[in-house]
């Protein structure tokens, strides 16, 4: 008589393979919803809900909006719902995180000039972990095995579409074939896996329109070379903006804050590194991109949380455009290995 097969070790920790898309939905939503209240609070005057002593903060149509957002959570099934719900807790906690000023000065100040660059930090602080820790490219077999009773269970709400059907099969690969739930799932899945829809959902027709369009633009000669000359124009105006600093500082070191030594020294450093690359460029245009990424990720995680305390609102379309630069650097360096493996395989034998 044959034992049973061994079950692999359980954990109660299991990730979501949706855990990456959540957070970033929660992040856009949270963040847009920051902005939007600001701008319409500055467009009307900055009014008061209520009258007298009454004032209904958007504080608490933040609570509302996460209570929404946990109802849904514990009320519904389907991705539906739970993408609703995640829409629902970006709002609220947009709404929440934006009165921060209120909560962490003794007098109540909204309007405290370093709350946008903390509530930058939280933001950035909370993609940095999500990303460490909900990483699912290669989930265990136990996760792949309850992701998998999630997507199987979607299917009795409606047809799974290409890319939840492609995720199945991926799945089911990753599981432990010898656990006899697995066995027992593995000819369910198959058989929902051959009726699908035959579409791919929005969230990934978007995505991999929006990386082909990266890709074959950051092929083109011209958009490289715009890309390096845009780094070394920021370069160069980084060392101005160093340079008057320490000027003004000289004549009178009280016309200089924390923030602004702090946004100096750190556009310093993110220049240096910009002439690192251009140096490197002839040479190798790897090394270049790579220098040039570390200072692109200066900028974005040092520069700009500086740069909030001085411009606010406005500073937003300065982290988008750094964004993009280092989502277009990312695919070249990308494209740059991609050329270097082949030669770096073939001289292996």
């Amino acid at each position: 008589m044959t034992d049973p097969p061994a079950r692999s070790k359980r954990s109660w920790l299991v990730r979501s393979i949706y855990a990456d898309r959540d957070v970033e939905l929660f992040v856009v939503v949270a963040i847009a919803t920051i902005l939007i209240v600001r701008a319409a609070l500055a467009a009307t005057g900055w009014p008061q809900l209520g009258g007298g002593k009454i004032h209904f903060a958007h504080l608490l149509w933040g609570g509302l909006g996460m209570l929404i957002a946990l109802t849904l959570f514990m009320a519904m099934e389907g991705r539906l719902w739970k993408q609703l719900a995640t829409f629902a807790a970006g709002i609220g906690f947009g709404l929440f995180i934006d009165e921060l000023g209120k909560f962490i000065t003794s007098d109540n100040d909204y309007f405290f000039r370093p709350v946008f660059a903390f509530i930058y930090m939280i933001f950035v602080v909370l993609l940095i972990v999500t990303r460490a820790l909900l990483t699912t490219h290669h989930p265990s077999s136990q996760a792949a095995l309850v992701n998998l009773f999630g997507l199987a269970s979607e299917a009795a709400v409606r047809p799974w579409d290409e890319s939840e059907r492609a995720q199945a099969l991926h799945l089911l690969a990753a599981c432990d074939q010898r656990d006899p739930v697995v066995q027992d799932l593995a000819p369910l899945v198959t058989r929902v896996a051959a009726h699908t829809s035959g579409r791919q959902g929005a969230y990934e027709t978007s995505k991999t329109r929006l990386g082909g369009f990266y890709d074959s633009l950051v092929e083109r000669r011209w958009f490289k070379a715009l890309l390096v000359g845009y780094l070394a124009l920021i370069a160069l105006v980084g060392l101005l903006f160093g340079l008057a600093v320490i000027v003004a500082a000289q004549g009178d070191q009280t016309a200089v804050d924390f923030w602004t030594y702090g946004q100096a020294i750190s556009a310093g450093v993110s220049a240096i590194l910009v002439m690192v690359g251009l140096v490197r460029w002839r040479r190798s245009r790897l090394a270049a991109y790579r220098w040039f990424e570390r200072a692109l990720l200066v900028a974005i995680f040092v520069t700009q949380f500086f740069a909030f305390y001085n411009n606010q609102i406005t500073q937003v379309f300065g982290l988008a455009i750094a964004l993009l630069t280092y989502a277009a650097i990312r695919r070249m360096i990308r494209q740059e290995e991609w050329r270097a493996e082949p030669q770096s395989t073939g001289g292996e034998t």
